[in-house]
């Protein structure tokens, strides 16, 4: 009875550590272990970088639109001053035609003119600072500055604005007197007097 008792012993003994698993301690987790300082200051730098790279994305859209907002409202102005001028023109005939006249004109027509002239380049100025500043591409510039030979195409404009350049920002004067420097006299005031 003793050897029986004992053989069946040592096969439930061998079930049972055939059934038993084994664990490794090793790799087992730990509860209440400190976290890793390093994964930590990983984390938080991967954080930092992905709000920084978002901030710059949304700093570049802010600019880019008050670029834009800023060149409209440059143009706005631009074209509100033109019209403003032609009205002039409309309410003042005489302006338009102490431009070319070759005889004397009034005091008071000379007065007009002069100051029409003034106010003319002083929107030109105006759009170059502009365009100087980053705030009016170099096409819609282009555009506004070839105005300057015309309201400096006659002999007596080109006096006016003799007397008058010291008026202005030097660098833009320069600018406009290597536009008219050598350059003809407009035809414009003659073909306009032959339209019938």
């Amino acid at each position: 009875g003793a050897r029986c008792n004992s053989s069946w012993v040592e096969k439930l003994d061998r079930r049972k550590l055939h059934l038993t698993p084994i664990h490794d301690s090793s790799a087992a987790p730990r509860r209440g272990e400190p976290l890793n300082m390093q994964d930590l200051v990983t984390g938080i730098s991967a954080a930092s970088g992905v709000a920084s790279l978002a901030t710059l994305v949304y700093l570049a859209i802010q600019i880019r639109q008050n670029n834009l907002l800023m060149r409209a409202g440059a143009r706005q102005a631009q074209v509100a001053t033109d019209q403003e001028h032609i009205c002039k023109f409309i309410e003042y005939p005489d302006i338009a035609a102490s431009f070319a006249s070759p005889d004397p004109i009034t005091d008071e027509a000379r007065i007009r003119l002069n100051f029409w002239i003034v106010a003319s380049l002083r929107a030109r100025e105006y759009e170059w600072l502009q365009y100087t500043h980053g705030a009016l591409d170099e096409k819609t510039w282009a555009s506004y500055r070839q105005l300057i030979p015309f309201v400096l195409g006659t002999e007596r404009s080109r006096k006016y604005w003799a007397l008058c350049c010291g008026f202005f920002n030097p660098e833009f004067a320069r600018v406009v007197n290597e536009m008219i420097d050598g350059q003809p006299l407009t035809g414009y005031w003659s073909a306009l007097a032959g339209v019938d």
